[in-house]
């Protein structure tokens, strides 16, 4: 359930904000076309003439608006989708000042002047955005317009979702309780129906979250809901783990019967996918004509200079579909039995010297940018693990098997937030295949040039997980 919340200031303010800019700069654009001076009668002149175009503007800016959700305030909304519907906006937008424009006797602005009212649009709504996301994560930080959460139950994903609220202060979520069904211990409370909805009579509470899997039966859990739907309390559920989350459902029918059927992940979208490649195949071939065609014999000359022969070393890795390929890189190691059997652990006597420096600064592994090329992997998404790792995980690890629903990348979301490098416990692993599995079920163009903007940021400044 969901609060039917009113219309937020900030949207309130945008909404505003971005029609009197448009509006002003329509006008100050066309004095610019039509070269006049600065005066009121000028700008009476050109209200006259061009309010009606400026009214369609304005009705088919919040038509798509509308459609795209750009007002639509949510504190769980990634900032990545913000920006998303920043540019898909401005794409559509950028049609409809040309068709409206056509409409007229004469052009309504010149190419340049189109191309400029276009610009001042994009990084208006893109500037205004990343600028009131900051203000409101530096308030959030500080204490203010703060939410109220409570849990119900607890299972093995709970304390996961506890150090969230604790570490990222700028959600702006508070946990004021935590309630079980038995033996509770500090600073969780019992559940019990008559105490529990006192507590919601006395208490603010904004939302909820109910653990699954925690032995809270069916017929519990109906009867909390009420009690929660009754205090407009908006509720959600909290797999067991991680990685057990249903896929959302689209409703189809055969005649009036519905069916429910799984949603698509992004790059099962025919489109995305050759946007995908096109994106690898340019970014590729942009790197080899800067970078590698030098540097690439330089570091095998090194190698070859410091370790000898074999310079490259080639090892089976689960790709697409599980799919096994010749993954690339520079030879790190010395040789031994295990080297394609034992993963790299911290301190790992097999490295050398130079193959620390590679690993360190990720230099061993641009050879898969051949890879990339050849179509074994992507420069974005799951980093591709040992075939022994991915039949021991996969049955430790549910879900395990979704990050090779897409390619697997040089880099990757799991690298960019921390969860790279030696993997001491299950739970590393499980965390990085949590990251990796997000990526798959949420890839947009936008979060792979996001992952290559922090790749590089780590690349130049270092990365303390990489060994």
């Amino acid at each position: 359930m969901q609060k039917n919340k009113p219309t937020s200031l900030t949207s309130v303010f945008f909404i505003f904000a971005d029609l009197f800019l448009l509006t002003i700069s329509l006008y100050i654009l066309l004095y610019v076309r039509y070269q006049y001076e600065l005066n009121l009668e000028n700008t009476k002149i050109l209200i006259r003439a061009h309010y009606k175009a400026n009214l369609l503007m304005i009705i088919f800016w919040l038509f798509s608006a509308n459609y795209l959700k750009l007002y639509h305030t949510n504190r769980f909304n990634r900032f990545i989708v913000v920006i998303r519907k920043v540019f898909f906006h401005v794409f559509i937008f950028s049609i409809i000042l040309f068709a409206i424009s056509g409409l007229k006797k004469e052009d309504l602005f010149s190419l340049e002047l189109s191309i400029n009212f276009l610009l001042i649009i994009f990084v208006y709504l893109l500037g205004s955005r990343i600028i009131v996301h900051f203000i409101i994560k530096f308030y959030r930080k500080k204490g203010f317009n703060l939410k109220k959460v409570i849990i119900i139950g607890y299972n093995d994903n709970a304390s996961n979702l506890i150090d969230l609220l604790k570490t990222r202060k700028d959600l702006g979520l508070e946990l004021k309780n935590v309630f079980v069904t038995k033996d509770p211990v500090e600073n969780q409370m019992l559940l019990q129906s008559s105490t529990f909805e006192t507590y919601l009579s006395q208490n603010k509470i904004d939302f909820a979250y109910i653990c699954m899997g925690n032995g809270i039966d069916e017929q519990q859990i109906n009867h909390i809901t009420e009690i929660l739907e009754k205090r407009y309390v908006a509720t959600g559920f909290i797999p067991s783990t991680s990685l057990e989350v249903q896929q959302s459902l689209d409703i189809n029918y055969l005649d009036s019967f519905p069916i429910l059927t799984y949603k698509k992940y992004p790059l099962d979208n025919s489109l995305n996918q050759i946007i995908k490649r096109i994106f690898d195949i340019v970014f590729s071939l942009i790197i080899f004509v800067l970078i590698l065609w030098w540097a690439l014999p330089l570091l095998a000359l090194m190698v070859f200079i410091t370790q000898g022969s074999p310079i490259l070393f080639k090892q089976k890795r689960n790709g697409l579909n599980g799919r096994e390929f010749d993954c690339l890189k520079f030879r790190t190691m010395r040789p031994d039995k295990d080297n394609n059997k034992k993963p790299t652990e911290r301190d790992d006597p097999r490295i050398t010297k130079l193959g620390k420096i590679l690993r360190k600064s990720s230099l061993d592994e641009l050879p898969q940018f051949i890879n990339v090329l050849k179509g074994d992997m992507s420069i974005v998404g799951p980093r591709p693990h040992m075939v022994s790792e991915n039949e021991s995980y996969s049955e430790i690890i549910k879900r395990y098997a979704l990050r090779h629903y897409v390619k697997p990348g040089i880099t990757g979301l799991a690298q960019v937030k921390g969860y790279r490098g030696a993997v001491d416990t299950d739970k590393d692993m499980e965390m990085r295949i949590r990251t990796d599995i997000y990526y798959v079920r949420n890839w947009s163009f936008l979060l792979d040039l996001l992952i290559i903007y922090k790749t590089g940021k780590l690349m130049i400044f270092g990365d303390e997980n990489a060994i």
